[in-house]
């Protein structure tokens, strides 16, 4: 069987070397770190996961759990996180939540603690406090993460800017009645509400008004029970037959696959984007390219997203292992303290706005 030595000795490397090198690790060069991979390839050299783990209390696997995998958004976001930490010499596993707390609980106890050496997750229904219980001391890192008091380092998407960037866009091109779908007018009312991913796109839209003197008023917003393809294409039927809306002549979706089923209920009632609806999403999903018209769209740069979020986390994990000049597979950290960080880093993944046919005229 070929082990971790037969790989240093191919690459002409340590054994502590190679180690460091498939799992990530930020202190190994680049050029080293591929030489190695290489080495491990043409060898067939795969990590015993159960004896690793008995050795060294780490498995090389990073645990993702997001709400939903069947939407383009979500599935193309696990993709880019996954690719990032199979190329940091880690082994991705993926999991769906639904949006269940019971299933989040689940992935965490089942997942977290038992197999991964940290988790990319996606905060839906579990709180603060129950997550720092559930991670058992395992370093974390949340995606769109809104807690007033953080335990984890966080990436988030920029809500607020792209948003109301999104809105300054249709009232640059001239449209006079903007209309943003998939929020209530009155949500903000709820401080719960207010601080998650779709209150803050909200309040991005407020800004943008605001900085435009707009006066808003019930009839800019267009609200949606459930953000999926078959109520968005029927907004489109409540838009063209309300008074309140009839004037419309710019939409923001508040996502790609709201602004696609949107545009298809246009369509079925004659109305042409962008001759007499200028449309804006927001996420950048690979269909808003080939919709037609071409969805212009804030991109979220899923790349840079997956990048940040795995330093964070692999920051966690190596800091977790004792002593910085050791072999990361014999040390371990005594306990899990620093997977809690005193100050938890937040940052935000970059993005674009997206000019396609949707608001050319």
């Amino acid at each position: 069987m070929v082990t971790m030595s037969d790989v240093a000795k191919a690459a002409g490397v340590s054994r502590a070397t190679v180690s460091y090198a498939l799992r990530g690790d930020p202190r190994i060069a680049a050029a080293t770190a591929e030489k190695i991979r290489q080495a491990a390839q043409k060898l067939h050299y795969n990590a015993n996961i159960s004896a690793r783990s008995l050795r060294s209390g780490r498995s090389g696997i990073i645990g993702v759990a997001i709400y939903e995998l069947d939407r383009p958004y979500p599935s193309e976001m696990s993709a880019a996180v996954s690719r990032e930490i199979a190329r940091r010499g880690y082994q991705p596993i993926v999991q769906q939540t639904s949006g269940s707390k019971d299933d989040e609980i689940m992935i965490l106890q089942k997942v977290t603690s038992q197999l991964c050496d940290g988790m990319i997750f996606s905060p839906g229904q579990v709180s603060d406090e129950e997550l720092r219980a559930l991670s058992h001391g395992k370093p974390m890192v949340l995606l769109d993460d809104i807690s007033p008091d953080p335990v984890f380092d966080s990436v988030n998407t920029a809500c607020e800017d792209g948003s109301a960037a999104a809105v300054h866009h249709l009232i640059d091109i001239g449209c006079k009645h903007i209309v943003v779908v998939g929020p209530s007018y009155d949500m903000l009312l709820d401080d719960k509400m207010a601080s998650s991913v779709v209150g803050r796109r909200m309040t991005g839209c407020l800004r943008a008004f605001e900085e435009a003197g707009v006066d808003v008023s019930s009839r800019n917003f267009l609200p949606l029970r459930h953000w999926d393809p078959i109520p968005s294409r029927e907004a489109a039927y409540r838009l063209l037959d309300s008074d309140d809306y009839r004037d419309a002549d710019g939409v923001f979706c508040l996502t790609d696959t709201i602004a696609i089923s949107f545009m298809r209920g246009l369509a079925d009632r004659g109305v042409r984007v962008p001759d007499d609806i200028a449309l804006v999403g927001f996420d950048g999903v690979t269909e808003s390219e080939y919709a037609v018209p071409s969805l212009t769209t804030i991109r979220t740069d899923l790349d840079d997203l997956a990048r940040k979020a795995i330093d964070l986390l692999l920051d966690r994990v190596n800091a977790n292992v004792g002593g910085t000049g050791s072999d990361p597979s014999a040390d371990t950290a005594s306990d899990g303290d620093l997977a809690f960080p005193d100050s938890p880093q937040r940052l935000t993944a970059a993005w674009e706005l997206v000019e396609r046919e949707s608001t050319r005229r």
